[in-house]
């Protein structure tokens, strides 16, 4: 089957007529939410089969060509009793209810440090609460989401309001309760006075938030960093060297932290970035 080879199906229907009947393995992202939901797909390039009506079938595949993704294949439903038909057809293939994959996947960096806590080779200073964690520069909101889920209470900024917007709708989708605040952390009260047991930075970078992070850090709390280093001027983006870290920067601005993961790593374009988490001792 063309759509079992796919990095994902989306299913472009209302939700309604989802639950009534859907292909295995699908991902429900209506047309109707589609466009501000690109955060909700795997990173392209990636192959998807769309399920839908005509109209919105050939309307999905213009935007997501746009966005580098590649439509392998399609099946047309225009009605219930077309899904039904295809149930027939396809035994085992069709499902009912609410199930959707999630193909959406946070940094590799944020995931191995869960992967940590998780075979206990590090830990938080507590285990009575949910852990307290900052989410700085947190675009689309996977980080955010994905440390949620893994029973962390996490408020998560960005200074851009559609971008914030997008990570709520995952958010919705994800069935987490992320608080999201969207503001500079340039301007006062952007970022909050408390203290988190973990706070996170992935591609972002502005050198004059490093004191607030070491301040506000628990004893035995964690950062964590991913953002371009030295060597990713040759690609496209970025060039600017204000958002380009030195390959032993924040070894040294973190002089006084226990340092767990310090390496360079590439992101699927071939773009270096730096990788490093670091407990405050």
């Amino acid at each position: 089957m063309v759509f079992t080879k796919a990095d994902g199906i989306l299913d472009l229907r209302c939700k309604d007529d989802y639950k009534q009947g859907h292909l295995k393995d699908s991902t429900w992202l209506s047309w109707e939410i589609l466009p501000e939901s690109l955060n909700a797909l795997p990173a392209a390039p990636a192959s998807l089969y769309l399920v839908g009506q005509k109209d919105e079938i050939e309307a999905a595949s213009l935007l997501l060509d746009s966005k580098g993704y590649e439509v392998s294949g399609s099946l047309v439903i225009n009605s219930l009793q077309a899904m039904q038909d295809w149930a027939l057809q396809l035994p085992g293939l069709v499902e009912t209810g609410m199930s959707s994959k999630a193909l959406w996947s946070p940094s590799f960096l944020v995931k191995e440090f869960v992967e940590m806590l998780n075979t206990q080779s590090i830990s938080f200073p507590s285990a009575e609460n949910r852990p307290a964690v900052l989410d700085i520069g947190c675009g689309g909101g996977r980080d955010a989401i994905f440390l949620t889920k893994n029973r962390m209470n996490v408020i998560a900024i960005d200074h851009e309001a559609k971008v914030i917007k997008r990570a709520k709708s995952l958010a919705s989708l994800s069935g987490a309760s992320v608080k999201f605040k969207c503001c500079d952390i340039k301007k006062d009260n952007c970022l909050p006075e408390q203290e988190f047991d973990l706070i996170t930075v992935v591609r972002f970078l502005n050198r004059d938030m490093f004191s607030y992070i070491k301040e506000s850090i628990k004893s035995g709390g964690f950062v964590l960093f991913q953002t371009f280093v030295e060597g990713v001027e040759k690609f496209d983006s970025p060039k600017n060297p204000n958002f380009i870290l030195g390959k032993k920067e924040l070894a040294e601005v973190f002089s006084g932290f226990n340092i767990i993961v310090d390496r360079i790593d590439a992101l699927n374009d071939g773009r270096p970035v730096a990788s490093f988490i670091a407990q405050k001792q």
